[in-house]
């Protein structure tokens, strides 16, 4: 007799009608699961990666089958295909995609699926409160409404960003130092936010009047208290904190940053951040290494953090930390 499921941690292989439906309600929402007309059976292959508060999900039915996930409650999914095609209706709106397409399916909507036998998905759940929360410091005001994406295919341009993204996330955040997992969170959640049209795309693109230059210094003021009074890259330094400090949209400053620094926000903390790695680069121990440093200061893209830094500084950061050490051993001679 065939076991019920092959469970290995987060992994799960069954062709059991009821486990499937239980173990992705565990993960989504309560659901209705129902076969099509010419599928013999299921063959379901769920795999969950990446940090606990918003999971890399990859899942396939391995038959045709119709998903009625009701009103899909307080879920957010991001649901990229890997293979096979699939259908989404909400709210009277049906968008179909398939391998290399992503979708975004909004929260508190009457939502249903239908996969084909061939369909799989790489699914990312976010957090609504966290998502609604950075799209109301991008606004500068609270929400009036439920933030709801247009239920199409992303934009071909940001589906490589997309992949890439989803690459990081499904290492999982939860052993990263808290300044590199904000920093990537708020990095996935913006790129949603301005990349994807939603219901608040319309007022975040809309032209605003030049905001005053005493906004920079307030800001510059703002970073400079919490570098000195927080550890290296201190979690609560984001540009949607510093917006919210300064009572302002992060669109707002953005535009105070272009107008009066000739740079965006991104790039003046990345700037800091850069000077703050070299600086604990030069006073490094023995047992410090560059990755510590570098995700510690909010860095959570290694590759792309070496770049910044060798183009920045004229070196590479393990040439600083050498240079350091090797430097201090002579001293101590």
């Amino acid at each position: 007799m065939e076991p019920r499921g092959l469970v290995m941690r987060n992994h799960l292989q069954t062709r059991d009608y009821d486990l499937s439906v239980e173990a992705v309600r565990e993960i989504y929402c309560p659901h209705q699961l129902s076969l099509g007309r010419r599928a013999a059976g299921l063959d379901t292959r769920l795999c969950v990666t990446g940090a606990k508060d918003w999971p890399v999900v990859q899942l396939r039915y391995g038959a045709e089958v119709k998903v009625d996930a009701g009103d899909f409650r307080d879920l957010f999914l991001v649901m990229r295909g890997g293979s096979g095609s699939a259908r989404v209706r909400q709210g009277g709106v049906e968008s179909a995609w398939g391998a290399g397409r992503t979708v975004v399916v909004s929260a508190n909507q009457s939502t249903a699926f239908q996969f084909d036998a061939a369909f799989s998905q790489t699914s990312l759940r976010l957090d609504r409160e966290r998502l609604e929360s950075l799209c109301s410091r991008w606004l500068g005001r609270p929400l009036d409404d439920d933030l709801r994406f247009d239920l199409a295919p992303f934009p071909v341009h940001l589906e490589a960003t997309w992949s890439a993204l989803l690459q990081l996330v499904e290492r999982g955040t939860d052993a990263l130092p808290a300044p590199a997992a904000a920093s990537l969170e708020e990095f996935v959640l913006t790129t949603l936010l301005r990349g994807v049209p939603h219901n608040f795309s319309a007022e975040l693109e809309r032209p605003q009047g030049r905001p005053p230059s005493r906004l920079i210094r307030r800001a510059e003021e703002y970073v400079n208290e919490s570098l000195a009074a927080g550890q290296p890259g201190d979690a609560d330094l984001s540009i949607s904190k510093m917006a919210g400090h300064l009572g302002v949209g992060v669109r707002t400053l953005e535009i105070a940053f272009q107008e009066w620094c000739g740079m965006t926000p991104s790039a003046y903390l990345r700037e800091l951040r850069l000077k703050r790695v070299r600086e604990f680069l030069k006073k490094a121990g023995e047992g410090d290494s560059v990755t510590d440093i570098a995700l510690a200061n909010g860095f959570f893209h290694l590759g792309r953090f070496a770049r910044y830094y060798r183009e920045r500084f004229g070196e590479s950061p393990s040439a600083t930390l050498m240079n350091a050490q090797r430097a201090r051993r002579g001293g101590c001679r």
